[in-house]
């Protein structure tokens, strides 16, 4: 997070400052005037349903790389083995109705403050996004409930998680250089707000976050839906391709493409049908947000899972009068979901906090050891001492119920008059990341495009810094290198190497010519081909041809022998014996934004294929 760039530009920052008290003014059209309309950092906050968390970055590097946006590396949970890009959406107010804690601290505060019976005053928020689902209309006067039914208006709350966010962010700038108080970033950098919100929030319930913003003193809010700021993301971000359909082109900024983005966070799914359209205006055609399908009903199973062993009576008393237990009971299981391998025949062993199981037995006057083993369950789930085991297949049964929501959903959008044509899902959020969920899909959608980007947890809110530095799709780019196939060519004296010459049927040819198809610093239409090579067969015998595919560092390259030449890969299409022996063979290639797209047709059969390369040098 503390990057040389933000280094630099603070101390660029802090010598201008010293100008400026020494009596040194400059005037309106100096470049070290500040441009309103440029702001100095793009910062954009999510509060999500069960994790938030905030990410920024320079205009200066986006301009540079789109990708240069920094996120809070690691929030402390209090568990060493859980280490989390997200804090809790948990707030907790005094009595008074004053900010007290934010995140794990909030938990951790609140489950002490319960411990000793002191917690019935206290205003405690786990998951407050969610509750807002209880109102109809909700609006800047809606009230919500805290987990003791305690009403408090919805700003306030939603107040509380800016102000601390923002606080933990403006921090963490001051930190990266000693003797900088964050009082000093604010007043020396200009800031761009982005706040992204669910694609079914109606104007009214958008003023609830402008509103709380305006009260922590943000008044240049920008707002922007969870589905359009994740699109924007995965503009730029490389796309893991989790179901590949045969042969078809993938890049999001082809126009006219329509494609589902699918948001599978801790706390709901949210889906939106977007479109590209032929003027490149991103549009939302239809969503349906908000389904408690999420990580959540992962969570819901397992508790319900202890209910059936320790009695439903037994784990109220634990979750009412042991909320600390409880959170790290929780935090263990997180931990589990996190690293569970669906491939693993392993048993999945986590521990169970002792006092549940001394209220069990002093309630229930039996062994809760005895009681598992007499249950359903039997030698699938055993205790030992405080560690639970589970086999894999009880662990897996927690995700049925979610997987089923899922994929129910992921029908009705589909079949929805607006999901007609569309090929391609997007998976991003957090509940994205489970091998479980990508699997269940892809063998439930074997026929659609599922991709993903690497960090698809991340993908809203780093997508909301991309939509504040500029709100319109991405559809030109500059090419980063040359690109181009390796083939044989009519021998040039003037140009060609001798070692290079051979000859075929009479004709003088050339070996290991480059043939340039896209040019380094080129602008080209992402996505779409730019230019065509026909190879022409001479051999009537021949079954097949392998076309090499290379990138160059430099504008020009003559030989893919060049140093400056990588290799990327080769194309192979087979040559059916019915073609038409005088049509050629093209090759178009396109460029995405991390990517080459590799086109080649025989035009003597229409035979088509295409391939993918990465768009990078150190390909082998």
């Amino acid at each position: 997070m503390s990057s040389l760039r933000l280094r630099q530009e603070i101390k660029s920052r802090r010598s201008r400052s010293r100008r400026i008290e020494s009596g040194y003014r400059q005037s309106q059209n100096s470049s070290l005037s500040v441009n309103v309309s440029e702001p100095d950092i793009i910062a954009c906050i999510d509060i999500g349903t069960t994790y938030s968390g905030y990410a920024f970055a320079l205009s200066k590097d986006l301009q540079d790389d789109r990708l240069g946006i920094h996120v809070n590396k690691e929030w402390i949970s209090g568990n060493s083995k859980l280490t989390t890009l997200k804090v809790p959406s948990t707030v907790l107010l005094t009595p008074e109705k004053r900010f007290h804690s934010f995140g794990y601290e909030a938990e951790w505060k609140y489950g002490q403050l319960a411990a000793d019976k002191n917690h019935t005053g206290w205003y405690y928020y786990r998951k407050f996004k969610m509750t807002m689902k209880q109102n109809e209309n909700p609006n800047i006067g809606t009230s919500i409930m805290d987990e003791t039914g305690k009403p408090l208006r919805a700003v306030a709350v939603f107040c509380a998680a800016i102000k601390y966010l923002r606080n933990h962010l403006v921090d963490a700038l001051a930190s990266t250089m000693k003797g900088v108080e964050p009082n000093w970033i604010l007043e020396n950098f200009t800031f761009q707000w982005v706040f992204c919100h669910p694609a079914s929030w109606d104007e009214q319930t958008r003023q609830i976050i402008v509103m709380a913003a305006k009260q922590v003193g943000i008044n240049n809010a920008t707002l922007v839906s969870e589905a359009e700021a994740a699109s924007f993301y995965c503009q730029f971000s490389p796309l893991h391709r989790i179901n590949t359909r045969n042969g078809e082109m993938i890049c999001l900024q082809t126009l006219g493409m329509k494609y589902l983005m699918l948001d599978l966070g801790g706390g709901s799914t949210d889906s939106t049908i977007l479109q590209l359209t032929n003027d490149a205006n991103l549009i939302e055609l239809t969503n349906n947000t908000g389904n408690l399908n999420g990580g959540i009903k992962v969570d819901a199973a397992f508790i319900n899972f202890l209910m059936q062993v320790v009695n439903e009576d037994v784990m109220e008393k634990f979750a009412g009068s042991f909320k600390a237990d409880l959170s790290q009971l929780h935090k263990e299981f997180e931990i589990r979901k996190r690293t569970f391998d669906p491939k693993s025949t392993d048993p999945i062993v986590f521990k169970l906090p002792s006092v549940l199981r001394r209220i069990f037995e002093v309630n229930m006057k039996q062994a809760l050891q005895l009681k598992i083993e007499q249950s359903e369950y039997g030698y699938l789930v055993k205790l030992n001492g405080d560690n639970l085991s589970m086999d894999a297949d009880v662990f897996k049964g927690f995700y049925t119920a979610a997987l089923e929501n899922i994929s129910s959903t992921l029908l009705k959008m589909l079949y929805a008059k607006e999901g007609r044509g569309c090929k391609t899902v997007v998976m991003v959020g957090g509940f994205a990341l489970s091998p479980l969920v990508q699997t269940a899909i892809r063998i439930k959608f074997p026929d659609l495009t599922i991709l993903m980007p690497p960090d698809p947890d991340l993908a809203v809110m780093k997508g909301g810094v991309l939509y504040g530095f500029d709100n319109h799709p991405v559809i030109y780019m500059r090419a980063k290198h040359t690109y181009g196939i390796g083939m044989a060519m009519p021998f040039k004296k003037d140009s060609h190497l001798d070692e290079k010459k051979f000859e075929s049927d009479g004709v003088l040819l050339c070996s290991d010519v480059f043939r340039i198809h896209i040019t380094q610093h080129q602008e080209v239409q992402i996505g779409e081909f730019e230019s065509k090579t026909k190879i022409f067969i001479n051999r009537k015998d021949q079954r097949f041809l392998c076309i090499p595919v290379y990138l160059s560092t430099v504008k020009e390259a003559l030989f893919t022998t060049e140093g400056t030449c990588h290799y990327l890969g080769k194309m192979k299409i087979t040559l059916m014996s019915t073609r038409d022996e005088k049509a050629p063979i093209s090759v178009k290639m396109a460029l995405t934004y991390h990517e080459l797209i590799v086109e080649v047709t025989d035009e003597g059969s229409g035979r088509t294929i295409r391939d993918v390369f990465a768009d990078s040098p150190d390909v082998e």
